[in-house]
């Protein structure tokens, strides 16, 4: 192949491009004969911008030109100005490379990887429009060429480009991809990882769905596309569509992982919209797979969706209250989740530990922001001692609003995020010499998980965000005398460590200006309200049926529940439970959502009696409840789900309401309805309890956790040395 005369690459390096037209004029006028002259003498031309000078030199060759003489002049040519094109992409001369291959464009429009290279280079000049793609016939080009006709790289790079462009015509050019590439795995995960970002960075949440439902059109055997989609539709609140794509993908799994995902996620599905009939039967053949999970290691261990199957343990502690085996099964799932992602992820060692005079926390979590565990974290972050300790933030997603702002940045020494970069995570917490990391997802988010079974700090805890994961890498679970009974160590893997007084204690909640009125609801003044505001998973049918029998026994009383997903089928459940029960529906009310969480916290004192789910307890909403001074009722089991609001109730004086029994918990729920004089003794109880409860004293409880901070490294430091 010709390449540009000796006697230019001097002026060539120092892009000195008139002497090098000076030079190339020379030649041409020494030696007319020599073709590639008058090449290289256009493209010199070019690279002065004298695009005029540079087409007239090479028609002049052309017009010399015929039959097969012509085509290889074309030919020589285009390979020439390729070359050069390359060239000046490496050298970062975008603007060059770019006008050199609108010239091959000119000669050759067919040659879809020159086409390929143009939107490129404006994309990375910033030139490129959307539109583009149409002047072209991208999407049509790529999706007609054949098989291994165009440059892969090249055109992967592109397809992750032009779909963060959230246009229908960037989901075209992406199935122009996918049928061309016969849906690569590649091109298929480039997909699912950019709409993940887009959904979750970006807020472009429908975009992705049209994204990832594209790629459902063609056949796959990515996994993520169902979660992702279960995920999205969730956002959206499409539940149909949510039910959907889990029935979907559980009628095509195909093996023991893709099975287990998708009863993870029907179950879930049927929870949240109250389908408990069926949500019975799938937690009976999930139950199988639990039992036969260790069978499947290496399916497991060779899967690229390892880490999917972590999260839907968490439905087991909505369907019952058998602690036992509820721990026996998360601490084997998460065992296993732990021993097989391990070998994939960064290899830590601790150094020998010391004493040290201020201890480096890390709180990691993707829920500090406007969520139940950001408004109850918050006021630990807000009373630490920064003399004794220095705070950090991790979260394994980017997702920030006002109260990670006002809250969590000003009062930490770091905050740092990671969108699905597990390793830079992981790197990251270790070279920032953290010596406590404490969980406060646990069993919700499986990424979290994964850094924590990594272990990137000696000194690892769980925190608030649910119960313990069972990871093993995982040394204590924070509790309280209440929240587990005695024995709990038995069937934990984590060292239960106790707080004295609470688990949790914060400084209150803000509240607003109530906009729900009896009159809203047509109920009168002198009737009693039972309010239950959990979401649909939490409402057994047995608990809910407890609730009604509590409204038939209490004169001129009414059960208002909280609407949080699809309405109408929350309002069948409920109807079909109170027809069997012979329940006058008239009776029945139900709220939508409100518009903020401090109108939601003031429009609880619409009601008379708070009437809290058993197996699952209330947390959040239970302690919005005591702090609107409305008398609860919970039904107190083995589970930490369960407990929960009695330890909260206990914290705050309040033994009026808990129940050790389902008649017990009845005979509270009528004792409470029917006695005036009763609700208003706990409602004075509750406002004296903001002024002497360790409850509702933020500063105290972050005490309490600094010293078990500093026990906890102290046991560590004598354990290894």
């Amino acid at each position: 192949m010709s390449e540009w005369h000796p006697s230019v690459k001097a002026y060539l390096e120092n892009k000195d491009y008139e002497k090098v037209v000076e030079i190339y004029e020379n030649l041409v006028e020494n030696n007319p004969d020599e073709i590639n002259n008058y090449w290289y003498l256009g493209l010199s031309y070019l690279l002065i911008n004298n695009l005029d000078e540079a087409q007239t030199t090479w028609f002049f060759v052309f017009s010399q030109q015929e039959g097969e003489g012509l085509e290889k002049c074309n030919q020589d040519l285009i390979n020439i100005l390729e070359e050069e094109a390359l060239q000046q992409l490496n050298l970062s001369n975008y603007e060059h490379s770019l006008l050199i291959r609108e010239q091959i464009l000119e000669i050759n429009p067919e040659n879809i990887n020159n086409l390929l290279h143009i939107v490129n280079l404006q994309i990375l000049l910033k030139t490129f429009s959307i539109e583009l793609l149409n002047t072209y016939n991208l999407s049509e080009l790529v999706k007609n060429s054949q098989p291994n006709s165009l440059d892969f790289l090249l055109l992967s790079t592109l397809l992750k480009d032009i779909i963060k462009y959230a246009y229908n015509l960037s989901i075209d050019f992406a199935e122009s991809v996918l049928i061309y590439s016969n849906s690569n795995k590649d091109i298929v995960n480039i997909i699912v990882n950019i709409g993940d970002s887009m959904a979750k960075e970006d807020q472009q949440v429908l975009y992705a769905i049209e994204l990832l439902e594209m790629c459902n059109k063609y056949p796959h055997n990515n996994i993520i596309i169902f979660i992702n989609l279960y995920t999205y539709y969730q956002l959206v609140k499409d539940f149909d569509k949510l039910v959907n794509i889990a029935e979907e993908l559980n009628e095509k799994a195909s093996n023991y992982l893709e099975r287990f995902n998708a009863k993870n996620l029907l179950l879930n599905a049927y929870l949240t919209l109250a389908e408990w009939d069926k949500a019975m039967i799938v937690a009976k053949e999930q139950d199988r797979s639990y039992q036969e999970i260790e069978l499947h290691k290496d399916e497991l261990t060779n899967s690229a969706s390892r880490d999917t199957f972590f999260s839907g343990i968490l439905n087991l502690l909505y369907l019952q209250d058998d602690v036992v085996y509820n721990r026996q099964i998360i601490n084997k799932v998460s065992s296993l989740f732990q021993e097989i992602n391990k070998p994939f992820y960064p290899k830590i060692t601790h150094t020998i530990a010391k004493e040290k005079k201020i201890l480096t926390i890390g709180y990691i979590a993707h829920t500090l922001h406007k969520h139940s565990v950001g408004y109850l974290s918050r006021w630990l972050i807000y009373h630490h001692n920064r003399d004794l300790f220095k705070i950090n933030l991790y979260s394994p997603q980017n997702h920030t609003d006002e109260i990670t702002e006002k809250w969590f940045i000003p009062n930490v020494d770091k905050i740092f995020m990671a969108q699905r970069g597990m390793n830079r995570l992981i790197n990251q917490i270790y070279e920032d010499e953290v010596d406590i990391l404490v969980d406060l997802d646990s069993l919700t988010l499986n990424l979290t998980a994964l850094v924590m079974a990594m272990k990137p700090a000696p000194i690892q805890v769980t925190w608030l965000g649910m119960d313990a994961s069972g990871i093993p890498n995982i040394d204590y679970f924070i509790a309280d005398p209440y929240v587990l009974p005695n024995n709990a160590g038995e069937y934990y893997s984590e060292k239960i460590w106790r707080l004295p007084n609470t688990y949790l204690g914060i400084d209150g909640f803000e509240m607003g200006i109530p906009t729900l009125r009896r009159e809203d609801l047509e109920i009168s003044n002198d009737a009693v309200i039972f309010l239950n505001v959990q979401n649909a998973a939490k409402l057994n049918p047995s608990l809910v049926e407890l609730q009604m029998e509590i409204v038939k026994q209490v004169p001129n009383s009414f059960l208002i529940f909280k609407v949080r997903r699809d309405e109408n089928r929350l309002k069948e459940y409920i109807y079909n439970l109170a027809e069997n029960y012979h329940l006058d529906v008239s009776q029945l009310r139900f709220i939508g959502y409100d518009s903020t969480v401090e109108i939601h916290r003031s429009n609880l004192s619409i009601a008379d009696v708070l009437l809290d789910t058993y197996p699952y307890n209330g947390a959040t909403t239970t302690l919005e409840a005591l702090w609107a001074e409305l008398p609860v009722v919970t039904r107190v089991g083995e589970q930490f789900a369960a407990r929960n609001t009695y330890g909260f109730m206990m914290n705050a004086g309040i033994t009026e309401g808990i129940a050790w029994s389902d008649e017990e918990y009845i005979e509270w729920g009528i004792k409470l309805g029917k006695d005036e004089n009763l609700r208003r003794e706990v409602v004075w109880k509750l406002k004296q309890s903001k002024k002497n409860s360790p409850l509702w004293n933020g500063k105290q409880f972050t005490g309490e956790m600094e010293k078990a901070y500093q026990q906890m490294w102290e046991i560590y430091v004598s354990q290894k040395n």
